[in-house]
């Protein structure tokens, strides 16, 4: 669940919402400076499905016991989140190879910095176990998956030609991820402030104004990457610099309120979601 303080509410957003909306913009990109993805409709799955692990826990949903409210996402720890995205991961599998090779990647990916498209890691930590002994475990038995999966699909043309355009999708994937969740938890309203990666504000409940930076977003196949500038210039207007859509955006999320008080136990959170008020995040992203 991805959650944020405005105000004297928590506004929180489910995974698959934010999915779903991640999927959506896979239709939307493209034009002459960023290429259109290729096997849409498979990376629209796996885009759309990314965060299929959560399903079970947004539906309990999680508790963080310090905070005394909702857990956020990026709050869980490294031992529960490995068995978590796991189901996801094998669910999807179980749908299309392809589509659950990109979210094995994306999955892995989180533990190795995006595969080096982020600056420093995504903030899930272990709490009792080191890190090195899960994660190193469930990154090498993803990648020999990998092996199999990818033997089954390339059953003619270039090796070097599949395997670019896989890791092209891996890249779109997480930067539709980062623009979906921008939107589930930017505070959209101009600021004079000099821009910050938006990677790097995720695991805070408390947001800031201000522009946001989406880092090495990929023009194409091999091509050349840019940092995309996302700048409020009005309250939920945000242009984008350089602009990968076809033509401007309206992305809209469904989202829950509640109190932002201190919540007793799992049930007392259970009892104010049954109450809670439903609400739109919307943003119009327009070129710069």
């Amino acid at each position: 669940m991805l959650i944020t303080r405005r105000g004297a509410d928590l506004v929180l957003v489910d995974q698959n919402e934010h999915g779903r909306l991640a999927g959506d913009l896979t239709l939307r990109w493209g034009n002459p400076d960023f290429d259109a993805p290729t096997r849409r409709d498979q990376v629209r799955l796996a885009t759309a499905r990314h965060d299929d692990g959560w399903l079970e826990a947004d539906a309990e949903p999680l508790y963080n016991a310090e905070a005394r409210r909702p857990l956020h996402f990026l709050e869980i720890p490294l031992e529960e989140h490995l068995p978590l995205y796991q189901r996801g991961v094998d669910r999807i599998y179980q749908e299309d190879p392809y589509a659950g090779l990109l979210v094995s990647m994306h999955w892995t990916g989180l533990y190795r910095n995006r595969w080096g498209l982020q600056e420093g890691g995504v903030g899930i930590a272990p709490t009792r176990t080191p890190l090195d002994e899960i994660r190193e475990k469930h990154v090498a038995e993803e990648e020999r998956r990998w092996t199999e999966t990818k033997k089954s699909l390339v059953t003619d043309g270039i090796r070097s030609d599949f395997e670019a355009r896989l890791w092209h999708h891996y890249d779109l994937l997480q930067i539709w991820d980062l623009f979906s969740l921008y939107v589930s938890l930017a505070d959209i309203t101009p600021a004079d402030t000099a821009p910050v990666p938006l990677a790097r504000t995720l695991k805070s409940v408390d947001q800031t104004p201000g522009p946001r930076v989406i880092q090495r977003a990929p023009s194409g196949v091999c091509g050349s990457r840019a940092d995309i500038v996302l700048t409020p210039i009005r309250p939920g207007v945000v242009t984008v610099d350089p602009f990968p859509f076809d033509s401007d955006v309206v992305a809209s999320l469904d989202a829950r309120v509640i109190p932002d008080r201190a919540y007793g136990d799992r049930t007392d959170v259970d009892t104010a979601l049954a109450d809670a008020e439903r609400t739109t995040l919307e943003c119009r992203f327009t070129k710069g």
